[in-house]
């Protein structure tokens, strides 16, 4: 159906400031914390829309639970699976707000995400808008930070610098999950040839157009990484449908490109040709084509180092988890909140926030490396610890008179 599902006063006036798109296939529970992430948002002027592609499991029940609850909840569906860059295009049509976010549906966002990065935004005249990703994981990997443990400052990214993004030793920028201005946005859509990289894709469009665009380094989005995830693993198809398209995109340019970025677009083509050839010994060890393989081996011998790589990284991932049977009982606080208290840093109102400052993160992911299976109990004891509480994975507020005895 084009038109979401709702409830509540469907014709409530205004333009809610974000619409957050959330394209949904079979997350089950996990769209439960996705969901309840966004609507305890303390920016709550926003709508969500849930656009499910053909699910079969118990999610729709759940958005439509939550639906009866927030009124500011959608949902639109469909019959047919087609795909995470068409199940965000069907949401798109019927968004109305004057900012559009997007978050998955296995994700968690921090609660003062959307009203950070607005300001954000704000200070820095930017069409677009991203934070840092905490990566966390099911199988009890030590969570870590996609930027990498060196950025700490807001940056500004044009087209040359998303371009290069995951070439060599940079982060690779195509995963983050920006805010944009709708009215920047337009009529862009996602390119529903693409299975991945279609956020890269959209954004890359837009910055080719004039946007304006800044990252804060501090991670407002916990990022989901389990074994139903798609978003990590590539096959030799989807690279050719990264080669292909990215080909289009710059053939489609009005006008020469500019050195830099056609050398950018140069590298980036030279990088995915690389993996290519790299997927397809994959494909060929996978179907015992030992000639194939072979001789895709003697074109690049690095790729056999690669491949142990991910021999190995694999063999790890197969091991025994070593996750605490239960999760602690984190205190929280900041420096004045008594011995009790697991230190984190003072709380900094939004409006008081320097953005040309250093930001706070590597607290943050090893706070996040306290989880352990089940539900984490946090207890904060002033706003420093509830702020700190939004960076751990699935948290539960525990307000301190039930908290029990101190550990």
């Amino acid at each position: 159906m084009l038109e979401a599902e709702r409830t509540g006063n469907p014709d409530q006036p205004g333009t809610p400031l974000v619409s957050v798109i959330m394209a949904n296939f079979e997350a089950g529970g996990r769209i439960v914390h996705a969901l309840r992430s966004v609507l305890a948002q303390t920016l709550g002027d926003i709508e969500v829309i849930v656009s499910d592609d053909a699910s079969r499991d118990d999610s729709i029940a759940y958005v439509r639970d939550a639906m009866r609850n927030d009124g500011r909840v959608r949902l639109v569906t469909t019959q047919s699976n087609g795909g995470p860059a068409r199940s965000r295009n069907r949401a798109l049509e019927v968004a109305r707000g004057r900012w559009i976010a997007v978050v998955d549906s296995d994700d968690i966002i921090h609660p003062e995400r959307f009203e950070r990065l607005l300001a954000a935004a704000a200070y820095h005249d930017a069409d677009i808008v991203a934070d840092d990703l905490l990566l966390f994981y099911e199988d009890g990997t030590a969570p870590r930070l996609m930027l990498g443990e060196e950025a700490s400052t807001n940056f500004l990214v044009d087209t040359e610098r998303w371009i290069m993004g995951g070439i060599g030793n940079t982060p690779a920028l195509g995963y983050l999950k920006p805010l944009v201005r709708a009215e920047k946005l337009g009529h862009v859509r996602y390119d529903e040839t693409l299975r991945i990289g279609e956020d890269y894709d959209l954004v890359l469009r837009l910055l080719l157009e004039g946007a304006a665009m800044v990252v804060v380094p501090e991670p407002f989005y916990l990022y989901r990484r389990h074994t139903a995830s798609i978003s990590h693993r590539l096959s030799a198809a989807d690279v050719e449908a990264m080669i292909d398209r990215q080909a289009v995109v710059a053939a489609a340019v009005d006008g020469p490109l500019s050195v830099p970025v056609a050398a950018a677009f140069t590298a980036r083509q030279d990088a995915l040709r690389q993996r290519l050839a790299y997927e397809q010994l994959v494909a060929s060890v996978k179907s015992r084509s030992l000639a194939r393989a072979m001789s895709l081996i003697a074109r690049d011998p690095t790729h056999l180092g690669r491949l142990w790589a991910s021999f190995t990284e694999g063999r790890r991932r197969r091991l025994p988890t070593q996750m605490p049977s239960q999760s602690p009982v984190l205190f929280l606080g900041g420096v004045d909140a008594g011995s009790i208290a697991e230190v984190v840093p003072d709380y900094v109102p939004t409006e008081q926030v320097d953005w040309s400052a250093p930001r706070q993160r590597k607290i943050w992911r090893s706070l996040a490396a306290r989880r352990g299976a089940g539900t984490t109990r946090c207890v904060p004891l002033d706003r420093a610890g509830y702020y700190a509480t939004g960076f751990i994975p699935e948290a539960e507020i525990t307000p301190m008179e039930t908290a029990g005895r101190v550990p």
